[in-house]
């Protein structure tokens, strides 16, 4: 719950800048234009800074960092995302679809990973291990356009993801039972950014997995060796990222 509460701040002020600007921008108005190959322009304006008038369209790389946690279940801490957006078509300026892959990644034992113990005589062997494995993940996002500041650009988004990751290995001295698990989820979000040039943006995201999840646990008391059991659970998470967006 201390988690929730330490990201309540940050999921209003998201939810605050995505809100804000779609009445002023839900379409291109006289003082600015869009198409998929140059992109929104428009009257800019933002103090001294000399902010793009115009920022491209049609395609974009971005790469998303650095966390996302587990409030009912447990997800690897440690993300890293390469994302290709796409914009259906010069009718449907607002509308692009997306395809990710990301890198997870993590340090824990069985209390992180909400277990109810680590049975075992020998010592040392519920210490901490490496976690590692991967998510996949496509969608769709709704990008607004400000008229009178096209380098900012809030988005909504929503995303189908698949997740695998491997839990500290059992062998030698660590005895923990459960070895790997993988998500199914969906992930509503939005986010902000801010276009610094042309076709260099800068921004955050955050996005809520909720899905659900299943174990496989090495099965030790009265069981063949190497016998598993699989069991589930419900997934409901928080990823809170930066990141850098390239267009082209």
């Amino acid at each position: 719950m201390s988690k929730l509460r330490a990201l309540a701040p940050l999921l209003f002020l998201m939810l605050t800048l995505v809100a804000w600007p779609q009445q002023a921008a839900a379409a291109p108005s006289a003082s600015g234009s869009f198409n998929t190959n140059n992109g929104a322009s428009g009257s800019s304006s933002g103090g001294s800074y000399d902010w793009p008038e115009l920022v491209i369209g049609g395609n974009a790389l971005s790469a998303h960092l650095p966390f996302q946690i587990g409030a009912v279940g447990y997800m690897p801490k440690g993300r890293l995302s390469i994302q290709y957006d796409r914009q259906l078509s010069a009718a449907l300026a607002h509308h692009w679809v997306h395809l990710g892959a990301s890198l997870l990644f993590d340090r824990g034992d069985w209390e992180n990973f909400r277990l109810d113990g680590c049975d075992s005589n020998l010592d040392g062997s519920c210490q901490p291990g490496g976690v590692v494995g991967y998510d996949i993940y496509a969608g769709y996002t709704h990008r607004f356009y400000v008229a009178n500041k096209p380098w900012l650009v809030p988005h909504l988004k929503g995303s189908l993801g698949f997740g695998w990751w491997a839990l500290p290995k059992v062998s030698g001295g660590r005895h923990q039972s459960r070895i790997k698990s993988w998500t199914l989820n969906l992930r509503p979000g939005g986010g902000l950014r801010i276009f610094l040039l042309d076709q260099l943006g800068v921004g955050m995201d955050v996005n809520i997995p909720f899905g659900f999840l299943v174990h496989t646990d090495i099965i030790s008391d009265g069981a063949a060796e190497g016998s598993e059991d699989k069991n589930g659970g419900f997934l409901l998470g928080f990823e809170t990222l930066l990141a850098v967006e390239y267009r082209f």
